[in-house]
């Protein structure tokens, strides 16, 4: 999974979102299709590798594509709500057809169906005005956002891309240096009194230079908190995807608990963006967490006897204790503007512990 985000990250960083939206539509849908006439599991499991992998990178786009087009209350909107219901709504969707087509193969073509019927709405999605100015595209990106200042009756700022362009024009034009012509010599002047000597200022640590998706991990800053954020996702995907797969062991119709289990999704991100937009996202986070950890551990009352049946969910549960700490460090961003750019990104936090350093008298060091 680590190396398709990687490779989706080079692809959209450098085609644009939108051609890399519609090919990973096109991927899903005619593997799809491929997938119901496989004739043996060796042949399934690389078709459906193939979906997942058009499945993931969709949703992965349209949430980079989403946040780089919307700001401000719509971009929270987007990103926490919208996306998640309407992929739930689809989870809800699935098992009803599922019981109406039985045949896998029908199904397969029929899943298919829905990610042909999104090719018309090429010339409806734009591309990301932030990634072209990004590619020094000015006028697509000014093009692009002038259609949207008419739509929403705003007016076009004349000076938008001015420092985009000015810090690109930097960039491009770096003469060289010409050589001095060698001066003829000079009489010898009478010497000089000593001037005395200034002391030299320290010289402040050039910051390495970040680019592209390798520059999280270059820079303090990105690099712990990407680091904090993968180990977060991690936890969380293993805990969801966990009881979701859990779930065939629950007696009763498969269909009707696929789709309890899909209806409890919605009033679930209901609960998160209210959160999300009221509340810190840290304090929302630790909370939501420390719940779901309670959740797990609690599973074994419900199991009888048996040691390896609940302790995946004391492992998941304790996964989810170690988010919560981790979370700590993660500057809060509520009520905040989001950065557009790495360098206005917030530190990570660092604990510090009150007394157990006293300066000295002096007033340079401190001592232990």
């Amino acid at each position: 999974m680590l190396w398709l985000i990687a490779v989706l990250l080079y692809f959209y960083c450098r085609f644009g979102r939108k051609p890399v939206l519609f090919s990973s539509i096109f991927i899903l849908s005619v593997f799809n299709i491929a997938l119901s006439f496989a004739q043996s599991w060796a042949v399934f499991n690389v078709l459906f590798f193939m979906v997942g992998m058009g499945q993931v990178s969709i949703c992965i786009v349209l949430l980079v594509l989403g946040s780089e087009l919307l700001v401000d209350v719509p971009r929270v909107l987007f990103s926490s709500l919208a996306l998640s219901f309407f992929y739930s709504a689809g989870m809800v969707a699935f098992p009803g057809t599922a019981y109406i087509v039985r045949n896998w193969r029908y199904l397969s073509v029929l899943m298919a169906l829905p990610g042909l019927a999104c090719f018309p709405l090429w010339w409806l999605v734009p591309e990301s005005s932030r990634w072209l100015v990004s590619k020094g595209r000015f006028k697509e990106a000014e093009l692009l956002l002038r259609f949207a200042a008419l739509e929403n009756g705003v007016e076009f700022p004349s000076d938008l891309f001015r420092s985009a362009k000015s810090q690109q024009s930097e960039q491009s034009q770096q003469p060289e240096q010409p050589q001095q012509p060698e001066q003829p010599q000079q009489p010898e002047q009478p010497a000089q009194p000593e001037q005395p000597q200034q002391p030299e200022q320290p010289q402040q640590p050039q910051q390495p230079e970040v680019s592209g998706y390798l520059g999280l991990l270059r820079n303090t800053t990105t690099r712990s908190i990407t680091l904090v954020v993968w180990f977060l996702w991690f936890s969380l995907n293993v805990s969801y995807f966990g009881l979701s797969f859990n779930m065939t062991t629950l007696h009763g119709n498969p269909f009707l608990n696929y789709t309890l289990l899909s209806l409890m999704d919605i009033p679930a991100h209901l609960v998160s963006w209210f959160s999300a937009k009221y509340f810190p996202r840290r304090v929302s986070f630790i909370v939501f967490s420390l719940l779901l950890a309670l959740a797990l551990f609690l599973i074994q009352i419900t199991l009888h006897t048996v040691f390896y049946e609940f302790l995946p969910w004391l492992t998941v549960g304790l996964l989810s204790v170690i988010g919560v700490f981790v979370s700590l460090f993660l500057p809060e961003s509520f009520g905040k503007p989001l950065p557009d750019t790495i360098d206005q990104m917030q530190v990570i936090k660092k604990f510090k512990f009150k007394g157990l350093c006293r300066q000295k008298d002096d007033g340079n060091s401190a001592e232990v």
